[in-house]
């Protein structure tokens, strides 16, 4: 008895280990591909290159959060500075999807891992760019609903519909409030769209506690950000603020759906 628990505690244990560097890999895809979706015409570039000189960076160079640190966070060619992106997103990745696959029913694990891996997207580049694409927000929306007719999401296609109507038009909303008021867009159009993906992939509810999760979070690191750097802020990536709060809501929905019941 103790050798047969001993393989199966070796088993899942290489099981895990070998889960976690693929999604680390898949980070560091993930990372090439938001800057691509900004940069259309460098996207069918095959191999991985330094954003600043275009530079094509060798294998040993694009080893996930290793080479960051080798490379002391720069470019191997043009010695500029590499985004601490890079590495935060590589180590998001595994983290939230472990957690992902570990957490939700393997019947909805497939569309979620597509849900996250666009969130991930998004956080990449509204914190780099304070940009959005709209191939990992509202072009993803069909497929959404899509998946909830497949029985792949936990919700009901009238409930993916009725999230992403409520998702854009409560920005939308506010949106044209706060112009009126302060006479500055304080959202992007791409924080519109997100929020409406959100709400196609979990619904009124999940796109409700993304939004209060997302708005405490990048309220809440805006002000840290600020009294730690004595600058202020103008504009605030919601965008990525949004996409942790969708990431939480779906990690712990169970706990959200019965705080909402009550």
């Amino acid at each position: 008895m103790p050798v047969l628990f001993s393989i199966s505690y070796h088993m899942r244990y290489n099981v895990t280990l070998l889960t976690l560097l693929i999604f680390l890999a898949f980070g560091s895809y993930l990372n090439s591909l938001a800057y691509r979706l900004l940069n259309l015409d460098l996207f069918f570039k095959i191999r991985s290159f330094c954003p600043t000189c275009k530079q094509i960076i060798a294998w040993y160079d694009n080893i996930p959060v290793i080479s960051w640190i080798l490379l002391k966070a720069r470019c191997r060619s043009c010695k500029l500075p590499i985004s601490w992106l890079y590495p935060f997103i590589e180590i998001l990745t595994p983290v939230v999807l472990f957690a992902l696959w570990r957490t939700v029913n393997l019947q909805y694990f497939y569309a979620y891992f597509l849900f996250f891996s666009a969130l991930l997207i998004t956080i990449r580049t509204d914190f780099d760019q304070m940009l959005i694409s709209r191939f990992a927000t509202l072009y993803l929306i069909p497929l959404a609903i899509l998946a909830t007719m497949m029985h792949a999401l936990p919700i009901t296609w009238q409930e993916s519909i009725i999230g992403t109507i409520f998702g854009y038009g409560l920005l939308f909303v506010t949106q044209k409030i706060s112009f009126y008021m302060t006479h500055q867009q304080a959202l992007g159009q791409g924080d519109l769209e997100l929020l409406a993906f959100i709400g196609a992939c979990t619904g009124p509810v999940g796109c409700w506690v993304s939004l209060m999760i997302g708005s405490v979070l990048g309220t809440a690191c805006s002000l840290i950000y600020m009294a730690i750097s004595k600058r202020v802020m103008k504009l605030i990536p919601l965008g990525a603020y949004l996409s942790f709060g969708a990431i939480i809501f779906v990690l712990w929905q169970d706990f959200f759906l019965q705080l909402y019941r009550i």
